[in-house]
């Protein structure tokens, strides 16, 4: 997950939008950049910093592999946007938005009907045996 990727990039920067509040955190190579501690009833915790207000809902994760790990990072659209997909149609209501900084290549993948969903993708182009319940 997003922890994983985090601990391999250079920099990682997350920001969520829900309660009508958008929340930023930036790490560097795993290392939260603009923590903030705060303590209650004895209890020390980071919560996520605010930094506004928004109707929309929904997270984005924006990060560079690094190098010094992998050496060679290159990313193969394709290769993404078939996961992409597939995690959209397992995950229904879930629209993931895939944009290639590169070439400004995009795609939004946003599918209802769960597996059910998934199994009609996958076999559109084949002969089925029965049709799917």
């Amino acid at each position: 997950g997003v922890s994983c990727v985090n601990g391999l990039s250079e920099w990682l920067r997350l920001t969520v939008r829900r309660d009508g509040k958008k929340h930023f955190m930036e790490f560097s190579r795993g290392v939260v950049q603009n923590r903030e501690i705060v303590e209650e009833d004895g209890v020390q915790y980071s919560p996520m910093p605010v930094v506004g207000h928004t109707e929309n809902r929904g997270t984005e994760v924006h990060f560079l592999a690094d190098a010094t790990i992998f050496g060679n990072v290159e990313f193969h659209y394709d290769i993404l946007a078939k996961r992409m997909r597939e995690l959209s149609l397992l995950n229904n209501g879930v629209r993931i938005c895939l944009t290639d900084q590169r070439t400004g290549k995009g795609d939004d993948f946003a599918f209802a009907g769960g597996v059910k969903g998934f199994v009609e993708y996958i076999n559109k182009a084949k002969q089925v045996l029965h049709p799917t319940v």
